[in-house]
């Protein structure tokens, strides 16, 4: 579990790091690309601690899923996964919907909090939950609702989301035991 919660340090402490003063002196002592290569490593190091942690910690139940919750995060994952594409493409879904990337997080957490009720789960699925929500009311407070950037109409960059939404859930579906080391629930 010590892993695990250092972990979330790590990963959500360098997140934090752009809120702060603190990234611009860093930007400025180490240029753009060595800030954003070590603000890189240092999220795969803490991720990579998440996993880990989460893989060797102990079962403690906080609740016991409801009967058929399995199948939560097995409908939801689809429009999350989709949403996560969005984010990377030019596409008028940005604009539409703001944060795509965190909505398909938050989306992810909520599915998966309902199908997981043991301590390592919450701590690990519930802290990106919980952090996207935060980012997605501190980002909607700053923008003084001003709509995102992206100017692209095509729909072509929007269909373009919604089928690599679908391969990535076919993947997902796939390997998910590989992924996770638990297998989808039938």
């Amino acid at each position: 579990m010590n892993m695990l919660i250092a972990g979330i340090a790590i990963f959500y402490g360098v997140h934090l790091v752009p809120l702060l003063s603190l990234k611009s002196r860093l930007k400025n002592s180490l240029g753009e690309l060595p800030y954003m290569g070590l603000f890189s490593l240092v999220s795969a190091l803490g991720l990579g601690l998440m996993i880990y942690g989460k893989g060797t910690a102990d079962f403690i139940p906080l609740w016991e899923p409801m009967s058929g919750a399995h199948w939560i995060p097995i409908v939801l994952m689809l429009p999350a996964l989709i949403l996560i594409c969005w984010a990377y493409l030019p596409c008028s879904m940005k604009a539409r919907l703001g944060h795509p990337m965190l909505q398909g997080i938050a989306l992810f957490s909520i599915a998966h909090l309902f199908a997981n009720g043991d301590l390592a789960s919450v701590l690990l699925i519930g802290s990106f939950g919980l952090y996207s929500v935060v980012t997605i009311i501190r980002l909607n407070r700053n923008s003084d609702g001003k709509a995102s950037k992206v100017v692209v109409k095509t729909p072509a960059w929007n269909a373009l989301g919604i089928v690599m939404g679908i391969l990535a859930y076919a993947l997902v579906a796939v390997y998910h035991q590989q992924i996770t080391g638990m297998p989808i629930p039938h």
